[in-house]
């Protein structure tokens, strides 16, 4: 059997029919802890965490984190699908079910989705091929919520996703998000480029030129790229330093994913284009503080 075929199997049985009436949605929201608020806001900004992800967000034990998220499925509030690989199964994709959608748009004073229509967004989702690029994506995100939690003075105070943050930067550039991080009382933004490889490097390198245009706007913070490997990432690395044209006065930084895999996003990892130097995230020099030494 095709592993679509057993992806759509696992997402169908998911997403089972579910309750979906208004008096379904107040019930349930009367049961929902400020927690839960939270990541139904959370998943209707990002549409997708892994299980793990939202552990690493909320709880203080796995094991608490998947009885939780397993009892807000069941009441409809989250769905979740995975895909069946060989051997064993992937960890469960949550996003908003029937009646989180509900709560939701209520909350906001939107327009209530019907069951039908959130099901079909959870189906569309789990077959997304650039599923595991958001997945990527939010990880990023993930990981310097998870450091904030640990060390004391930094927060992630922003977080935006792709279409959010394309429109705030009038369709100039298309990142993959945005953030604004603090540390010890100093902050930076920061724009990712969460590579997966399937482009060439020219392609990435040239997405520069959007952000030159838009910092000629003054609208300009550090560039973080992310790339699937170390030979990858060096190569990309050494593009960079060789056509310094490309940088202008952005500052740009790059990292391997298996350095944000050993370390947090907010430590000495990002090597900075045109130096051998790594810096912490905070530590990366403003954009502004070069076009005034340029």
């Amino acid at each position: 059997m095709s592993q679509l075929r057993l992806a759509h199997i696992a997402t169908h049985s998911a997403v089972r029919a579910l309750p979906g009436s208004v008096a379904d949605a107040i019930a349930a929201g009367q049961q929902l802890t400020g927690r839960d608020r939270e990541l139904i806001a959370l998943l209707a900004d990002h549409r997708a965490l892994t299980a793990g992800q939202i552990a690493r967000l909320f709880f203080a034990h796995d094991n608490t984190a998947r009885k939780r998220l397993v009892r807000l499925t069941e009441r409809g509030v989250l769905a979740r699908f995975r895909t069946c690989v060989r051997p064993g199964s992937q960890s469960w994709r949550y996003t908003l079910g029937t009646l989180g959608a509900m709560i939701h748009a209520a909350t906001h004073g939107d327009t209530l989705p019907t069951a039908a229509k959130t099901q079909e967004k959870v189906l569309k989702l789990a077959q997304n091929p650039r599923l595991n690029h958001l997945l990527g994506v939010n990880d990023f995100f993930v990981a310097l919520t998870e450091h904030a939690r640990n060390k004391e003075g930094c927060e992630l105070v922003e977080w935006w996703n792709e279409c959010a943050i394309t429109e705030a930067c009038a369709r100039i550039v298309r990142p993959d998000g945005y953030g604004k991080w603090v540390d010890s009382g100093r902050s930076t933004g920061l724009f990712l480029e969460y590579d997966t490889g399937t482009e060439k490097l020219e392609t990435v390198l040239n997405k520069l030129g959007g952000y030159r245009d838009l910092a000629s706007a003054d609208v300009s913070h550090p560039i973080l790229f992310v790339l699937p490997g170390v030979t990858r990432h060096n190569n990309f690395h050494r593009m960079m330093s060789a056509q310094p044209a490309a940088l202008g006065a952005l500052t740009v930084a790059t990292a391997a994913m298996d350095d944000l895999h050993a370390d947090s996003p907010a430590d000495a990892v990002w090597l900075l284009a045109g130096t051998r130097t790594r810096y912490r995230l905070i530590d990366l020099p403003q954009p502004a503080a070069l076009r005034r030494a340029a």
